[in-house]
C-alpha cells in the first residue's frame, strides 16, 4: 500500500494525490493455486459446489444446470467492509455449448439472473450427511440445436461445452487496496492548480493534450488486473454500470490467468457488481454480471 502511494508521487501525478488516495478501497487479492483435491466447503474456482440436499439446484430458464465458477468461503479470507464475515458465497454461470450463450452473460439486461445466479450461505451445514454429492447431471450436454449460417462456417472444434477455465484451482487471499480508475463511472480527480480529470477528459482534444502525461502515467502506475472480492475492477471494453447501475460496486472479478487456464475471450476478464446497501444486507439477488475482452 505505501508503495503505491509513493509512485503517486510523480511530478505528473502529485498534484492529484489527495484526490487519488480518497478513492482507496480495501479488497481481497486472490491467487489462484492448482489443486490435486477440494473440499467442498473450501475457495475455489469451479470443483464440486457445496450444496444442501433440499435447496433446488439453479438452472437457467432453459431447464440447463449452471456450473460453478468460483465459490468463497469468508472464514478463509480477512474480513473487508460490508462484506461477509462467515458463510459461503458462490458465483454460478451456464457453460458455452452455443455461441451466443456467452457464459450467462446477457448484453440486454446483465442483472437478470437467468444464465448466471450468485448464491449466499450464510450457515453451511457441517455435515457431510446433509450435502448433495452427485453432480452427474453436469455432465450431460444439451441437445444440439440447429445451427445458423453463421455457426456452420464455424470450425467444429470452436463452438466447445465448456467453461473459461481448464480446471479447477484453490484460493488464497491477500488484503490489499485499490484505487479507482479512469473508468470508474463518475470519476473526477482534483487539484490545486490543475484541471480536473474525469471520465469525459479524453473527449476534449485540448484537454486530453494537456492531461496526456497524467493519463499514461496513471495508468503504468496503477494495476487493476487479477482476480479480486471488492475494491475496483479492470474495465476493458465499456462498463455496463453505466446503463443505470453507475452506484454498483465490485464484488467479484475473475480475470484471464493463463498460467491457470482462465480465459475470457481474448484476454478478458469478468465482473459482478453489487449495490453496496444490497451487500450490508447479504442480498445477492440483483448482482449486474458481465465480462469482456478485446
Amino acid at each position: 500500500m505505501n508503495h503505491t502511494s509513493d509512485l503517486l508521487n510523480h511530478p505528473a501525478l502529485r498534484p492529484y494525490k489527495d484526490s487519488i488516495c480518497a478513492t482507496a478501497r480495501p479488497c481481497a487479492e486472490i491467487t489462484l493455486l492448482p489443486a490435486e483435491h477440494l473440499t467442498v466447503w473450501q475457495s475455489k474456482l469451479g470443483g464440486q459446489p457445496y450444496w444442501p440436499k433440499d435447496m433446488e439446484y439453479p438452472r437457467n430458464a432453459k431447464g440447463r444446470p449452471l456450473h460453478l465458477l468460483a465459490q468463497i468461503n469468508f472464514a478463509e479470507m480477512p474480513p473487508l467492509p460490508d462484506f461477509p464475515e462467515k458463510g459461503i458465497l458462490q458465483f454460478f454461470i451456464i457453460p458455452n455449448p452455443e455461441i451466443p450463450d456467452m457464459w450467462g452473460m446477457n448484453l440486454d439486461d446483465p442483472a437478470r439472473p437467468d444464465g448466471f445466479r450468485v448464491i449466499y450461505h450464510p450457515a453451511p451445514l457441517l455435515e457431510v450427511a446433509g450435502l448433495s454429492h452427485d453432480f452427474g447431471f453436469l455432465n450431460d450436454k444439451p441437445k444440439p440445436e440447429s445451427k445458423s449460417w453463421f455457426r456452420r462456417l464455424l470450425a467444429p472444434s470452436e463452438i466447445h461445452f465448456q467453461m473459461p477455465f481448464t480446471s479447477p484451482c484453490a484460493m488464497r487471499f491477500d488484503l490489499q487496496q485499490k484505487f479507482a480508475s479512469l473508468d470508474e463511472p463518475g470519476l473526477g480527480f482534483t487539484g490545486q492548480g490543475v484541471p480536473e480529470v474525469n471520465e469525459n477528459f479524453l473527449q476534449d482534444a485540448s484537454r486530453a493534450a494537456s492531461l496526456k502525461d497524467f493519463h499514461d502515467i496513471f495508468n503504468r502506475t496503477l494495476e487493476w488486473d487479477g482476480h479480486r472480492l471488492g475494491g475496483y475492477g479492470n474495465c476493458i471494453q465499456y462498463d455496463e454500470r453505466r446503463n443505470g447501475y453507475c452506484d454498483y460496486v465490485l464484488l467479484l472479478q475473475i480475470d484471464g490467468d493463463d498460467k491457470n487456464g482462465v480465459i475470457w475471450g481474448d484476454c478478458g476478464a469478468c465482473h459482478f457488481y453489487i449495490h453496496p446497501r444490497d451487500l450490508r444486507r447479504r442480498d445477492f439477488s440483483r448482482v449486474l454480471y458481465e465480462w469482456q475482452c478485446y
